[in-house]
């Protein structure tokens, strides 16, 4: 028998959200009394359904950035620029038009099709100051083909690994803290296994304009989460991120549906009572065997 309770099913669309708020980041307020339970219950959060349209730009603020960087003969910093990459969605023939622009008359970009690289020519004549020439990432490997926050020295170079203009994956939905998920929800995305406060993950896995979309089809419970410490929920806040925990600035209004679930605590205290008999019967067959065990010396 299923010791649900009540079922509380709220409808989100992102476009209304109050003064101050942004589609990435917004306080979603429940009436009062709608989200209570007893001390003998416990909620259930669980994301059955998402939607948005895949306007997304994969060049941003997160993803656009590099230096070109001159050193003297003795290894000395002569000069850093820093570079910006237009925002937007280029494919890989706009980004060499555009490196082309901000490196001319430093390097000559040149585009390997079959292998999908780049090629980095300097063109700039060596003197005492301009001895060496390197390209930078910040956070733009994705784009250049080179590592972040690495100096790559520019001769005749090219990209060390394949480039991907898709530098956003994936789309996490993050709720505050005020909603506290039990111990279940990890991730190691920037650090070491942590907890987590991820609610939801969809790869972005359509055509720029398309709809990305999760409907639950199989009736699963892939994103159900328990929060056993709380007797009442007021309000939370739904932040969204990519893949690496960067917000995504320009997140289209979306559509959610959250269900939360009020159940009976018997089944988690049932549970519990078991494992307690459990451990009290290992702990007596445990001490039997050491009794045994120290009789025979």
């Amino acid at each position: 028998m299923s010791n649900v309770i009540n079922k509380i099913n709220l409808y989100i669309d992102s476009k209304n959200k109050h003064q101050g708020d942004t589609t990435n980041n917004f306080k979603f307020i429940i009436p009062d009394s709608l989200l209570r339970c007893k001390s003998n219950e416990y909620f259930t959060l669980n994301v059955t359904y998402f939607n948005c349209y895949n306007t997304i730009y994969q060049c941003n603020n997160n993803s656009n950035h590099y230096q070109v960087i001159f050193r003297r003969f003795d290894g000395s910093i002569y000069s850093i620029s820093d570079k910006y990459l237009t925002i937007g969605n280029p494919n890989v023939n706009d980004l060499m038009e555009e490196l082309n622009v901000q490196l001319i008359y430093l390097c000559v970009v040149g585009y390997l099709k079959l292998k999908n690289l780049y090629t980095f020519t300097r063109v700039k004549a060596i003197d005492t100051n301009f001895n060496t020439m390197y390209i930078k990432p910040i956070n733009s490997s994705n784009f250049l083909g080179f590592p972040n926050n690495v100096e790559t020295l520019i001769s005749v170079t090219p990209s060390l690994y394949s480039l991907n203009v898709n530098s956003i994956r994936a789309i996490n939905i993050t709720i505050d803290k005020n909603i506290p998920l039990d111990n279940s929800n990890i991730d190691n995305i920037n650090i070491m296994s942590n907890h987590s406060d991820i609610i939801f993950q969809k790869s972005v896995d359509v055509p720029p304009y398309a709809l990305i979309i999760y409907n639950n089809d199989d009736g699963g419970d892939s994103f159900q989460y328990t929060i056993s410490n709380l007797n009442s929920i007021h309000s939370f806040r739904l932040s969204v991120y990519d893949q690496n925990m960067n917000i995504i600035e320009d997140m289209p209004d979306y559509l959610m549906h959250i269900q939360f679930n009020i159940k009976r605590r018997e089944q988690i205290i049932s549970l519990l009572k078991a494992i307690i008999d459990y451990l009290k019967e290992i702990y007596l067959i445990g001490a039997h065997i050491f009794e045994k065990l120290f009789s025979r010396t």
